[in-house]
């Protein structure tokens, strides 16, 4: 499952981090789908944790989630060969 809520770059942002933060008095959180790779992502702004300012960004949500008393655990994500080739890099096919 994934929110589809990123900015561009598929980088975390703060109305994900409000939204798990509203969620942190609910037990260990286990984000949505979190691409791994370029080659993994399925769906447009779904969030990835392969680059430094997709890092950042889920330090910003984990930062809230702990700020209010929770726990949080991603979600990591490859969508194999359900990924439309629009969505890989240079448009290549999706990998299996």
């Amino acid at each position: 499952m994934t929110r589809t809520r990123t900015s561009e770059g598929d980088v975390p942002n703060e109305l994900m981090a409000a939204y798990y933060g509203q969620r942190a008095s609910a037990g260990l959180i286990i984000t949505e789908a979190t691409d791994i790779a370029p080659s993994s992502n399925g769906y447009a702004m779904t969030p990835g944790i392969y680059t430094s300012a997709q890092r950042q960004g889920w330090r910003l949500v984990t930062d809230e989630v702990h700020r209010n008393g929770g726990t949080i655990f991603v979600q990591l994500w490859h969508v194999g060969r359900m990924a439309h080739p629009s969505l890989m890099p240079n448009g290549e096919a999706p990998w299996g």
